[in-house]
């Protein structure tokens, strides 16, 4: 990327803030979300970073009941429910109970859903996140980024400043080269039940935020290309019980 003016401007901390609030959907994230970087927080944002923020407001019953829920459809997409140690795990959840045998030791966990007989479930394919604009770096005052042709052949976008109508901004010059974020890998079919237990296990984290975002993402690519039907969801959960 070329040097630009506004890199002689704004401070490091301003451009660090600038670029925070593009990857968090356009608004800086609480203390709260912060602190759960060490989850799947991050990756969450690239499918909704509207649910995301909800999230994080939503208070701890609503997340706990976010993060069961999540848990449950995760595994009912991947054809879990039937399964006696998975249910009775589901069940402690909704509960507040601590996971049974096989969910406290992973290892244990997996080998059992080995040896578990289970129906194979339609295909999926993976969880592509919606497409979203590239992130460039705050332009002078009076002056704008505009794509200055057509993307390259390897998919990079040449941006150069334009002035806003109205404006009498001295003149600068600048110009950028945004290349595409990486693809996705959405392989498939994907394995359903391998991605919804780290949502139960997700759900039982002590932390009632870590637990919602992280059982929601775990659920989110369990369901694969159909997880929009997921998110309504997980959305009229935050909007009805919110505040209450």
């Amino acid at each position: 990327m070329h040097k630009t003016v506004t890199d002689e401007v704004l401070t490091a901390e301003d451009r660090q803030l600038h670029y925070e609030r593009w990857q968090w959907g356009g608004r800086l994230p609480s203390e709260r979300l912060r602190g759960v970087r060490g989850s799947n927080v991050l990756g969450l944002l690239t499918f909704d970073s509207d649910l995301v923020h909800a999230l994080d407001v939503a208070g701890p019953e609503v997340q706990r009941a976010v993060a069961s829920l999540a848990a449950r459809r995760a595994c009912e997409a991947a054809g879990l429910t039937d399964v006696a140690w998975v249910n009775q795990a589901l069940t402690a959840l909704t509960q507040g109970h601590p996971l049974p045998p096989h969910f406290d030791d992973p290892d244990q966990m997996w080998e059992t859903l080995r040896s578990t007989p289970l129906v194979p479930g339609p295909t999926v394919l993976g969880a592509m996140p919606p497409e979203r604009p590239p992130y460039l770096p705050p332009p002078p005052a009076g002056w704008t980024w505009v794509p200055a042709a057509e993307p390259r052949d390897d998919g990079a976008t040449r941006y150069e400043l334009d002035r806003l109508p109205g404006s009498r901004a001295p003149m600068v010059s600048a110009s950028l080269l945004v290349y595409p974020a990486g693809t996705p890998d959405v392989s498939g079919p994907i394995s359903q039940p391998y991605f919804a237990l780290p949502s139960v296990l997700a759900a039982a984290d002590p932390d009632p935020l870590k637990a919602a975002l992280d059982a929601v993402w775990h659920a989110l690519h369990t369901h694969g290309e159909h997880y929009p039907a997921l998110l309504k969801e997980i959305w009229a959960v935050c909007s009805g019980r919110a505040h209450k």
